[in-house]
């Protein structure tokens, strides 16, 4: 059995499409402390193929925000968060948040599936140039 498992039957459990939650939430939820990397690393909660992130992908969720800052992140269902480009923050809108989310949470937009295949491409690109001039600042001959 999965340490995360908590995580997992709550989410399987849950009936709005978002879920905001504290690390704080979290940890008392799994009954151990989240990992430093949790708190340090994007990567932690993006994608991957380790034994936390099947936690909320096997019950059909996706990481659709995270601020490390505040310490928060929103799990959304699959069919609502985008997988190849992040959401775009909207200013007037405001995001669907559980009675135990934090007030000031940040907007987003779910955006349609053609949208987000064309903003993935422009972004692949935009990887490549960037990957390119990190490459040079390293002194390494880019690729």
């Amino acid at each position: 059995m999965s340490k995360y498992k908590p995580l997992s039957q709550r989410l399987a459990q849950h009936e709005a499409d978002h879920w905001t939650a504290s690390f704080a939430e979290l940890e008392k939820l799994l009954g151990f402390p989240l990992p430093k990397s949790a708190r340090e690393q994007n990567a932690w909660w993006r994608g991957g193929e380790k034994s936390h992130h099947s936690a909320w992908t096997e019950p059909g969720w996706r990481v659709l925000d995270l601020d490390r800052a505040a310490e928060t992140v929103v799990f959304a269902r699959a069919q609502d968060a985008p997988t190849s480009a992040p959401a775009a923050p909207v200013a007037e809108a405001q995001a669907p948040t559980a009675p135990e989310a934090k007030p000031a949470q940040r907007a987003k937009l779910v955006v349609p599936t053609a949208v987000v295949g064309g903003a993935a491409a422009l972004l692949a690109g935009g990887v490549a140039v960037l990957a390119g001039f990190l490459a040079r600042r390293k002194g390494e001959p880019w690729r």
